[in-house]
């Protein structure tokens, strides 16, 4: 996954807390909720962000698109510029540029919002790829199939899941990567660049376990919704609202079960 990167954590009572639980050698799931909790603020208008609810809702119209006889011509009706049989990689560029251009109408650019466009095309090339043994030879049923599995609600959840446990991981990387990199050295949290690493990979691990509860309630989220009215993208901003409100709650009860 990229990362973001904040500079140092900013100086505020909670982060402090969360560079302290660094030096002292506090679990990842100490680490992970208290950053959660001093970047509330921050997290907690995700909702509200044009790219954020863009990219959502783009992840809940492509499996529906992908269900009409003509996946093109739906693609191109929500908005994304792809060619008459389009590939995996094409969908996937096409929703990079549809997000740059909301963004672009709205003004709205954020690092939220970045986060956001990047996990969005990473879960759509690893949860739709899955299904598709050589990205370079198949055939364009093949990917509309691929596309369409992803409309199940059983399937959904898998794809929400995923770019959830993706955003939430480059949330904390924002604001703790250069920090964790201030503590490494024999005298140091982390011992060697390896200990470092082993870190990193433990708090991905744990943003993927965590994000485990939005799996629990996103597919009959979204296949209620498709079925009433459709999903619009208040409709989409309002998933991310609850979702995120899930995560901090869950990182949190995480972060018990480990005292």
């Amino acid at each position: 996954m990229g990362h973001q990167r904040l500079g140092r954590l900013p100086g505020t009572r909670k982060f402090r807390q969360v560079i302290d639980l660094i030096a002292k050698g506090a679990d990842v799931a100490d680490i992970a909720a208290a950053t959660s909790i001093a970047a509330e603020s921050q997290m907690i208008d995700a909702s509200n962000d044009p790219a954020v609810k863009q990219a959502v809702w783009l992840l809940t119209q492509i499996p529906t698109a992908a269900r009409y006889d003509d996946f093109a011509a739906e693609l191109k009706r929500l908005g994304l510029k792809v060619g008459d049989q389009p590939t995996l990689i094409e969908v996937v560029t096409a929703v990079t540029e549809a997000i740059d251009r909301s963004v672009r109408q709205t003004g709205g650019r954020t690092d939220l919002g970045e986060m956001a466009q990047l996990s969005a095309t990473e879960s759509l090339s690893a949860v739709a790829g899955r299904e598709l043994s050589d990205l370079f030879g198949v055939t364009p049923d093949k990917v509309k199939s691929a596309f369409s599995g992803l409309g199940t609600e059983k399937q959904f959840a898998v794809l929400a899941r995923d770019f959830f446990s993706r955003l939430a991981r480059r949330q904390l990387s924002y604001f703790l990567s250069r920090e964790l990199a201030q503590h490494v050295g024999a005298d140091q949290r982390f011992h060697s660049v390896r200990e470092h690493r082993d870190f990193e990979e433990a708090l991905d691990r744990h943003c993927r376990e965590t994000s485990r509860i939005i799996k629990e309630f996103s597919g009959e989220w979204f296949s209620k919704h498709t079925y009433e009215g459709g999903i619009t993208e208040a409709k989409a901003g309002r998933f991310v609202h609850i979702a995120f409100k899930k995560l901090r709650a869950e990182l949190q009860q995480r972060r018990e079960q480990v005292a």
